[in-house]
């Protein structure tokens, strides 16, 4: 042990006191990595033994522990004649002044603090190493007497010792000092970093916030645009209308049957296009929220019989049979079916839905029903609209709403239109606090119903 200075590295044993085996095993695989031979206990009571059996130039012993602790173990040691000249290192967390007390009173040559960095501890094993002889020839012994925490201490410990020890532990605050003052940096640094950031995004919410001012502008003078040409475009179509009607009448005289032809296939593609502007005015005006609604008395059967009415032409035309189920309202002496509602937007919904009906349906039969349910203490009205049509294939209805979505929108599709029929229904069944839904087998037609719910 004097010419420890010039015992190798491989000569050199320690022996690592620790409880936990995991952390015994970090700690042993960490020595070897010094080329040290390291010896493992579980507790202060095993430590003893393996130290009375062969003795370790070092031990690295943790406090908290089962059977003794790191400081008994110490105490131990120190006491022993034959074994106080073994440096012995505690590694604690120092969480209270008297941890440094306790390490003297014990004899403990130095403390590694919890956690501990892997290079600092394998410095203080290789200084504690390196002093060993130095301390041993230093054996004259003090004693001191304080108080800590209104509880007296004597400590009884060589000065090289007892300034070895307080040496560390002045060491450890000083290290814990860097990384607070590291960590103080960081967090400098971050508060830079995020008020950088706050400072981009309020920028970014600027240029939002001016972008959707100038958005707002923009479709305000599109909602203006449109319903500026809607208007101009509508009053030349009324006369067309107007014209071809009375032509058709034959007031101006007679007519051949080309031109009768002819004239009805004009009457009937500006009735469309009308309908087409028609269509887009009400978007816009439903988009822009300027839609207004006169809420008044409405009979449901009257207005239902108008629509089917109104369409009966073109069924006819593709000679389908076009019907109206009332069930248990059509009875005799039934009271008829009266919501308050917007007349103007309820017969809209129903013309697109069964035009939309009339539209797909090659051969068979639209219907229109009326029926009335009671949910609690409120009356639900439905009006629907079923057809023996195509469908509506499962991957397609989830567009179905949408604006200018045409679920067969090739060069060769079969019917006319804007794909705005069902985007305004949704809209005006919004409006009129209604909910519009459907219900399609691919193959076997559709169910387009308008439930409307007013107390009872």
């Amino acid at each position: 042990m004097d010419s420890i200075n010039q015992i190798k590295p491989d000569e050199i044993e320690i022996l690592i006191v620790e409880d936990s085996p995991t952390q015994a095993e970090r700690l042993r695989r960490l020595i070897q990595s010094l080329h040290y031979n390291a010896r493992v206990a579980a507790n202060g009571q095993l430590a003893l033994a393996a130290i009375r059996e062969r003795k370790p130039h070092l031990v690295l012993s943790d406090i908290v522990m089962p059977e003794m602790n790191g400081y008994d173990l110490c105490r131990a040691i120190k006491s022993d004649p034959t074994l106080r000249d073994i440096p012995v290192i505690l590694v604690t967390s120092l969480n209270d002044p008297k941890d440094i007390i306790r390490g003297i009173e014990c004899g403990a040559d130095n403390f590694i603090r919890k956690p501990y960095a892997e290079d600092y501890l394998l410095n203080r094993i290789s200084h504690m190493l390196m002093n060993q002889k130095l301390r041993k020839n230093q054996n004259v012994e003090i004693g001191i007497a304080l108080y800590l925490g209104d509880q007296k201490h004597f400590i009884n410990a060589e000065r090289q010792q007892i300034l070895d020890l307080l040496i560390s532990t002045y060491e450890q605050a000083v290290q814990v000092n860097g990384e607070l003052q590291a960590r103080e940096r960081q967090v400098i640094e971050l508060n830079m970093r995020l008020a950088h950031h706050a400072a981009e995004l309020e920028t970014i919410n600027r240029e939002i916030a001016l972008k959707n001012l100038e958005l707002a502008e923009a479709s305000r003078m599109k909602s203006a645009f449109i319903a500026n040409m809607s208007h101009e475009l509508r009053t030349p179509l009324n006369a067309i209308i107007g014209f071809t009607g009375a032509l058709l009448m034959k007031l101006p005289g007679p007519l051949t049957a080309e031109q009768d032809k002819q004239l009805n296939t004009i009457r009937a593609s500006a009735r469309h296009l009308l309908s087409l502007i028609n269509d887009i005015l009400d978007v816009a005006k439903i988009e822009a929220g300027k839609l207004t609604l006169s809420i008044e008395a409405v009979h449901c059967q009257e207005l239902m019989a108008e629509v089917a009415d109104t369409l009966r032409p073109l069924a006819q035309q593709k000679g389908l049979a076009l019907e109206i189920e009332l069930g248990e309202l059509g009875k005799p002496g039934q009271a008829p079916v009266v919501i308050n509602t917007d007349r103007r937007a309820l017969t809209q919904i129903l013309i697109n839905l069964l035009n939309n009906a009339i539209k797909f349906t090659e051969q068979g039969t639209v219907r229109i029903g009326l029926a009335q349910r009671g949910e609690g203490n409120v009356q639900v009205t439905e009006m629907s609209i079923a057809d023996s049509g195509a469908g509506i294939k499962e991957e397609d209805q989830a567009k179905l709403f949408q604006a200018f979505s045409q679920l067969d929108s090739t060069s060769t599709r079969h019917v006319e239109g804007a794909g705005l029929g069902l985007y305004l229904c949704q809209n005006l069944a919004n409006a009129i606090g209604g909910t519009l839904y459907f219900n399609s087998d691919y193959g076997s037609g559709s169910t387009f119903t308008l439930a409307l719910r007013s107390k009872s």
